[in-house]
């Protein structure tokens, strides 16, 4: 008897999932915003000090600033409706996948115990692969993502405090180029957002590294940001 009960419903459910697969929705626009962005710096030989909760290069301790940035890439998504229309008409429900394309202008300020100070700029093309929820106008999205990096540029501010230079690195040794970089990066993004008009939505959005983008030796270095985005559904505004 409880088998036949089960049998039933995962045929109900089967039935639902069929029948709904036809309410489906395809969506596709642009954005383009502002990225806070920084990044969690560990020296190898500090990674197991107990205590140690700052950031390091070379097992020197630095303070790490926010980057603000930019990015403008292109949003696909393909949404299935969660439930008929009869169901509830003042709620509608969908369950899909959004990916794109995205160019993120991003990187961290750091200073070290001289004072001195450098900003590694860098710019990658991302693909996201997300869960996307949506219910009326709010939406809630969560997934990994591909990074490859374009481009790496520093620009350095000089030390005009009095400290042992011995205590932390020259200037010299802040220029970094892309081949102390990955090329590849996997991230980790969580966020959300709201409909306030026909085709046009505003999001706030997680990213935090998850595999080390430092090619420098005995140096992990993971890249976290928040992003602000606006977004143009172009199919809904014309």
């Amino acid at each position: 008897m409880n088998s036949m009960k089960l049998k039933t419903a995962f045929t109900i459910l089967f039935l639902t999932i069929v029948q709904n697969m036809y309410s489906q929705e395809f969506n596709y626009g642009l954005r383009g915003g502002t990225i806070l962005s920084q990044q969690t710096l560990m020296s190898e030989s500090m990674a197991n000090v107990i205590g140690v909760n700052y950031n390091t290069i070379g097992g020197l301790p630095y303070d790490v600033n926010t980057y603000t940035g930019y990015n403008f890439g292109v949003n696909l998504e393909l949404s299935f409706k969660l439930f008929p229309e009869d169901y509830d008409k003042r709620v509608k429900s969908y369950l899909g996948l959004r990916s794109g394309i995205n160019y993120s202008s991003q990187g961290v300020s750091v200073e070290d115990p001289n004072r001195t100070a450098f900003t590694n700029k860098l710019n990658y093309l991302q693909i996201p692969i997300l869960i996307n929820f949506r219910m009326n106008n709010f939406n809630f999205f969560i997934g990994p993502q591909i990074g490859n990096i374009l481009n790496v540029k520093t620009e350095i501010k000089a030390s005009t405090s009095n400290y042992n230079l011995d205590t932390a690195s020259s200037s010299n040794s802040f220029r970094f180029s892309k081949n102390d970089f990955g090329d590849k990066e996997t991230s980790f993004v969580y966020g959300f957002g709201y409909k306030i008009y026909n085709g046009i939505s505003i999001e706030v959005k997680s990213t935090r590294g998850i595999t080390n983008i430092s090619n420098v030796n005995g140096e992990i270095w993971k890249n976290k940001s928040f992003d602000f985005t606006l977004n143009f559904y172009i199919n809904e505004i014309l």
